[in-house]
């Protein structure tokens, strides 16, 4: 298929013709779950994607982006015409789906049309007609052929977070309503934005909108409302002001008996602009403003209807976060190191209630690794029980035992020399990483070697030889059948380094196995892992 190399993240589910859509996840930690999501169904490059009507599968990678494919096509009969393939690809199916339940929510029957350009492309916009109400259009992109349309009433039409307003409908309206979607697990929610004169855009989820005769009205809009609706005559006489004080401070002009600031117009007027200008808290902004508000009940100056709009601004933005930084999520990195220090954590726990408060040196240098990645992520109890492991003693007494029979005197130590016993069980050992490894190849996953320790008791405490022999005696419990002559790959080749890159010990295991890797061997590595992932998939 012509298309194949794109990295396709969207599809729909069921057949060709379908409006239910998904989005893959980027990282493999995201596409298990995925899968596990939707195991049993079916993906397809739908038509109201614009797409070819093909099915398409999901590719695994732990070194780039997961994405989906099409299904082989070696005789190239079928070519894949579709323009977008992106995480927002999808977009006008989640909104159609999104917007029609969130209607009916409010018990408005409403129909939806997804409108098909001249260039065959889809997904600019969609058209909603809701039962006793103005249409609704959500406009998310523009062509060349189809500009934004200018002066169009900002309840009917809903932009995309990208597109431009249109400065008179800003000037006129107040308002200009916008409509976005961010990830939410494995599928994409709507939020509906209000962008005010000036330029900012406060966003709002679905459950704080409302679908009014006047189209789409979120919080913003209603203060929007409010403002430009109350009546607040300009140039009307006021009381003459007092000669001018010094400013007072907020805190200190109070009421001795109800704590309420003095009625004093100028002073509280000078009060708000302080709270405002010194970026003060939204409870005292409010309470300031109320009191403006009060005093200024029978009519208030320009410079008073001024300052009120800029404290409601500054109040709505502390209310709604407006301005503030998101927080960003934790990277693919940091959630496996997070996840480390929890196992290792847990793991030291149960040893000391078990009367063993030993940490290893392994342990304690993986737990430093792992601290150190996932640092921004820890708890406060988390970093204390980190720190304090961090500081017990590597070799602490274990509890008393129950006295044991004597013992023979052991043997001298045996020179340098002379071959030395074995002291583990190697084919226990072999057996139990076996049972890793297999269980991970059926779960399309890799294993990081600090993981494999903590999952296959003492071999993190061998030494590094001694692990290597270990791990040359690892097979598969029943090589998988196959009417084709198969290539060989060591079921090793799974054991990764904390980053999910091939682990050096794999390279010796290949080597004494007969499998020469090159010195660039990241690409061999990674097909033999795809092989023992589709052996283990498809026994």
């Amino acid at each position: 298929m012509a298309l194949d190399r794109r990295r396709v993240q969207s599809a729909v589910i069921g057949h060709a013709d379908s409006e239910l859509p998904v989005v893959l996840p980027m990282e493999a930690i995201g596409l298990d779950d995925f899968r596990a999501h939707h195991a049993g169904q079916t993906y397809w490059c739908g038509v109201w994607l614009g797409g070819c009507g093909h099915q398409l599968f999901t590719k695994l990678y732990t070194d780039r982006a997961c994405h989906f494919a099409h299904g082989p096509d070696p005789e190239h009969t079928s070519t894949c015409a579709r323009k977008a393939a992106g995480v927002s690809s999808a977009d006008h199916l989640y909104i159609k789906q999104g917007l029609l339940a969130w209607m009916a929510e409010q018990d408005v029957t409403a129909t939806a049309t997804i409108p098909r350009e001249a260039d065959g492309s889809i997904g600019r916009e969609v058209l909603f007609t809701p039962a006793g109400h103005t249409g609704l259009r959500v406009l998310l992109s523009e062509s060349a052929g189809s500009p934004t349309p200018l002066g169009e009433d900002s309840a009917q039409l809903v932009l995309g977070p990208e597109l431009a307003s249109d400065p008179d409908v800003l000037l006129r309206q107040g308002y200009v309503n916008r409509i976005q979607l961010i990830p939410d697990g494995t599928r994409r929610r709507i939020q509906v934005g209000t962008e005010r004169h000036g330029g900012t855009t406060e966003w709002f989820d679905l459950h704080e909108v409302e679908f009014t005769d006047a189209g789409l009205t979120t919080p913003a809009v209603e203060e929007v409302r409010r403002l430009r609706t109350m009546r607040r005559p300009i140039g009307m006489q006021v009381p003459k002001a007092p000669p001018q004080q010094p400013r007072p401070n907020v805190r200190a002009t109070r009421d001795e008996t109800h704590d309420f600031p003095s009625p004093d117009r100028a002073d509280v007027m000078a009060a708000l602009e302080q709270a405002v200008g010194d970026g003060r808290s939204r409870t005292e902004i409010r309470r300031w403003l109320n009191r403006a508000e009060e005093v200024t009940r029978g009519g208030a100056t320009a410079e008073e209807n001024g300052l009120i709009r800029a404290a409601v601004d500054a109040l709505l933005r502390l209310e709604r976060a407006v301005g503030l930084p998101t927080p960003r999520e934790p990277t693919f990195q940091e959630r496996k190191a997070l996840q480390r220090v929890q196992r290792l954590l847990g793991n030291l726990a149960e040893g000391k209630r078990l009367g063993f408060p030993i940490i290893t040196p392994p342990q304690r240098r993986q737990l430093a690794q792992a601290a150190e990645q996932a640092s921004a992520w820890l708890t406060d109890a988390q970093r204390a029980q980190v720190q304090a492991w961090q500081t017990a003693s590597a070799q602490s007494a274990p509890a008393p035992r129950a006295p044991q029979p004597p013992v023979r005197p052991r043997a001298p130590r045996i020179p340098p020399a002379a071959a030395r016993p074995s002291r583990f069980d190697g084919a226990g050992l072999a057996d139990a990483v076996r049972d890793v490894l297999e269980h991970a190849a059926r779960l399309g996953k890799t294993v990081a070697f600090a993981d494999l320790c903590a999952q296959v008791k003492d071999l993190g405490e061998l030494s590094e030889s001694d692990q290597v022999q270990v791990l040359r005696r690892v097979t598969p419990t029943a090589r998988p059948r196959s009417p084709k002559p198969q290539r060989p790959a060591l079921l090793t080749a799974l054991i990764t380094t904390e980053a999910g890159t091939m682990h050096p010990i794999y390279r010796q295991l290949a080597n004494h196995a007969g499998h020469h890797l090159p010195q660039q061997a990241d690409c061999a590595w990674t097909d033999t892992v795809k092989i023992l992932h589709d052996r283990y998939d498809n026994p």
